[in-house]
């Protein structure tokens, strides 16, 4: 059985492995080397050290795409690239990523996605630090750019409370 796909004529995407959180790094080594690379990032929220955070992470951890035109372009060096482990096989061969599922990748931006801290009237929200840490609650309505009213059982009967917008999280 062939290494090289049938449709070797014209340039094809393919996935590339990398190792673990080493995504950024084999893209740089495979640009350097000459390749097209893709590596989808999406800018998300995230609680780290108990703050909201906008961080950029690739879409598909541990992967990333090169375009290789089989008789022009040597697949070989791919694995022995810093920051990859090598091109994805099925069997014994390398399959082309459909244009389909590349054509929308391309087309990915960074834009950060606000929905973790948009809290809705009514909502079921829960602390995960502060001084309620463990305790949901009901969302009452935002105050300022860093504060929020919630509506909690305390002493057995509903309090509203302001809290640090980002102590809170979605029940």
């Amino acid at each position: 059985m062939s290494l090289v796909p049938a449709e070797s004529r014209e340039p094809a995407w393919f996935t590339v492995a990398t190792k673990p959180r080493h995504e950024l790094e084999a893209e740089r080594n495979l640009l350097q080397q000459g390749y097209s690379v893709l590596l989808p990032r999406i800018s998300i929220r995230k609680r780290q050290k108990s703050k909201w955070c906008d961080v950029i992470e690739p879409l598909f951890p541990g992967y990333l795409f090169v375009q290789l035109q089989f008789g022009s372009d040597d697949p070989a060096p791919i694995r022995s690239t810093v920051g990859c482990i090598g091109l994805v096989r099925f069997g014994q061969a390398y399959v082309p990523v459909p244009q389909s599922i590349i054509a929308p990748l391309l087309g990915v931006d960074e834009t950060p996605l606000s929905e973790n801290r948009e809290f809705k009237l009514g909502e079921q929200v829960r602390f995960e630090s502060g001084p309620f840490a463990g305790l949901s609650g009901v969302f009452q309505m935002r105050r300022g750019e860093d504060r929020a009213r919630v509506l909690i059982e305390l002493l057995g009967k509903p309090r509203e409370v302001s809290v640090v917008i980002d102590d809170l999280t979605r029940d």
